[in-house]
């Protein structure tokens, strides 16, 4: 039994991330591996913010921002995790309610947020301004003179998703769904 507990602790051991394969992945744009099960496990026991950091941008990078919860909580030791984790929550929190109005239909046009570099701040500042157009259930969101415009819509899924479709040149370049 002894020979098998040892076994097991070193193949937990050879197979554990550390903070530089993390560091790694991540600057190799693999943020799939980083925004992972195994790298919020491993954050989650060490509380090292870096790590933290980069899970987080990973998974918004990857568009997983129901990922973001967690490091949220977990960013409060420095000013600029404190920070960081703002706009983590920001992002989070205009695709709740961006969520709630399209799923629900429910008016969110008197709310004014921060205004960020992510694709979904956009989208929201132009929702609640009503800087669309409505084709049925489909908002369509354009750029003054650009090619490139967005379309966001719900699934017919039992649990709806929010359906963001970025269109250039009247083809779609990247579809992304968010619940």
């Amino acid at each position: 039994m002894r020979k098998f507990l040892l076994l097991f602790a070193f193949f937990i051991n050879a197979f554990a991330l550390s903070t530089s394969e993390i560091l790694s992945l991540y600057d190799s744009g693999q943020y799939r591996q980083v925004c992972s099960n195994a790298v919020e496990k491993f954050f989650k026991e060490n509380n090292d913010e870096a790590v933290i950091n980069m899970y987080a941008s990973s998974c918004l990078k990857i568009h997983e921002i129901n990922r973001l919860s967690t490091p949220i909580f977990k960013l409060v030791r420095t000013k600029s995790a404190r920070e960081n984790a703002a706009y983590f929550a920001d992002i989070l929190f205009k695709k709740k309610l961006l969520y709630h109005a399209v799923i629900d239909d429910v008016d969110i046009s008197y709310i004014r947020l921060p205004r960020s570099d992510y694709i979904l701040s956009m989208i929201f500042d132009k929702f609640v301004k009503k800087e669309y157009e409505k084709d049925g259930d489909v908002y369509v969101f354009k750029e003054p003179n650009s090619d490139t415009y967005y379309e966001l819509a719900k699934s017919d899924d039992e649990v709806q998703r929010l359906i963001l479709r970025i269109y250039k040149n009247d083809d779609i370049v990247s579809e992304i769904e968010y619940w």
